[in-house]
């Protein structure tokens, strides 16, 4: 069962992060509820199959208020600011800090990345962030299995992870 939980400039899956109405990212989620069908990303998490109960919260007439949450993340060792990417740029999941928040008074930026798995995962992040932030940000995705971060055509492996 998943909850999407609307709010009066966003919403929430789950317990997930917020999400805004005019992101971008978000269009093809919000334009499937509006049509009454099931969001593409929330079926592929029940299988692909379409058996994902998916209820609706209506909280359109308040302000989203972003809850306290106690660190339960991984600390990293002082004198490692930036997550090592071996020189072939491969990320190791378990040297990876907690995601840096987003700063929402600095300029963001969306990335779209496609997941070994085949699922594509949209992250958000400050145009200042570096290639070891993003790759922060997939830590959960990649579970405890090393991966590479890839971009351009030919995709070609990102090996600087101080790179913004």
């Amino acid at each position: 069962r998943r909850t999407i939980t609307m709010y009066r400039d966003g919403f929430v899956v789950d317990d997930g992060p917020y999400r805004r109405l005019d992101d971008p990212a978000n269009a093809e989620f919000l334009r499937a509820l509006a049509m009454g069908r099931t969001p593409r990303e929330l079926e592929e998490e029940g299988g692909g199959e379409g058996n994902v109960l998916v209820g609706l919260v209506d909280k359109r007439s308040e302000e989203y208020v972003e809850s306290f949450r106690s660190f339960s993340g991984q600390g990293t060792s002082l004198g490692s600011s930036a997550p090592a990417a071996s020189s072939d740029g491969t990320f190791d999941p378990s040297s990876l800090g907690a995601p840096a928040a987003v700063d929402e008074s600095q300029p963001t930026t969306s990335v779209a990345v496609r997941l070994l798995n085949g699922k594509r995962q949209i992250v958000k992040i400050n145009l200042s962030s570096t290639v070891g932030d993003l790759a922060a940000h997939l830590r959960e995705a990649a579970g405890d299995q090393s991966f590479t971060l890839a971009a351009g055509f030919p995709p070609a492996a990102l090996t600087d992870a101080t790179a913004t």
